[in-house]
């Protein structure tokens, strides 16, 4: 099969080595410079024509600039290999489903750090879609015995427990940075996965999601690695450093979903109050701790 992937930073070129030893070839589409060690192409609408399936593997807030370069026809098979929310709270599926003719789109998540998966580490993601034919054709492009693909036809939970992933990075690199202890580290992890299915639960998503891949694997991927954003940028702020406006808008465009739906998401507005600057992370983490008890 031909596989296109558009993104080419390291995460491309790791989603390019998956489909390369799933024996597949991968082409990836770049803007200035070729992807050192890997077919490219500077034409995206030529790649998205020629490709049987369409991986885009950018940062969230570069999405829309490339789906529009796409060029994505009804007939196109497109992988979201992303996390996060637009600005506005909405999905990042939405921007494909609403501004194309394209309808076949699943989300790629699970405990998958490029560093590790270009060297060879084991590996194990979800894809998820309420297209069975983007779930098997996806497997099938990036299942070795290196990769392990897991289906699912619960798009939504697996959207949202990557912006929750981002989010929850965060909270556990200001715990880091507080010394708070693997058991706060523990708290943090667990707490924040149920606020996730509890905002996953009322929108609609599967609660078993948020436990999965997508939920607590890419969770404790992405809150153990030091050069993730988002748990660097935790970690810098527990010290006192400004947080990077793009993980404040994370924070954000998850609570604008909560508030939309009346969620009480406790861990999640703490966070917001803190990388925002308005209360500083131990009067914050004393503020959770003297909620009152409550039932699991």
């Amino acid at each position: 099969m031909n596989i296109g992937i558009i993104g080419s930073g390291e995460w491309g070129k790791a989603l390019a080595t998956l489909v390369a030893r799933a024996g597949h070839k991968p082409r990836i589409a770049y803007r200035s410079t070729p992807p050192g060690g890997f077919a490219g192409t500077p034409n995206t609408r030529v790649l998205t024509q020629e490709s049987d399936l369409l991986i885009f593997a950018v940062p969230a807030e570069s999405l829309q600039a490339a789906v529009a370069a796409a060029g994505l026809e009804a007939g196109s098979r497109v992988v979201l290999a992303t996390r996060g929310l637009q600005q506005n709270g909405e999905r990042l599926s939405d921007l494909i489903v609403d501004h194309t003719p394209c309808r076949r789109v699943g989300s790629l998540a699970g405990p998958a750090l490029a560093a590790e998966v270009i060297r060879g580490r084991p590996t194990g993601l979800v894809i998820a879609s309420p297209f069975d034919e983007v779930c098997k054709i996806t497997q099938e492009a990036l299942h070795s015995e290196v990769c392990r693909i897991y289906s699912s036809n619960d798009l939504l939970g697996v959207e949202l427990a990557g912006a929750m992933v981002l989010v929850l990075s965060v909270a556990i690199g200001i715990g880091e940075g507080m010394d708070l202890g693997i058991s706060g580290r523990g708290i943090l992890i667990t707490r924040g996965i149920a606020e996730a299915a509890r905002l996953g639960e009322a929108l609609g998503a599967h609660p078993a999601t948020f436990s999965g891949l997508a939920g607590i694997g890419d969770l404790v991927s992405c809150g153990s690695h030091e050069d993730h954003l988002s748990f660097k940028s935790g970690l810098r702020v527990a010290r006192g450093a400004t947080c990077p406006m793009s993980i404040q808008y994370d924070v954000s465009a998850v609570l604008e979903v909560a508030k939309r739906h009346n969620v009480d998401m406790p861990l999640t507005q703490a966070i917001q109050a803190i990388v925002a600057g308005h209360i500083s992370a131990k009067l914050a983490m004393d503020q959770l701790m003297r909620r009152e008890a409550r039932p699991e």
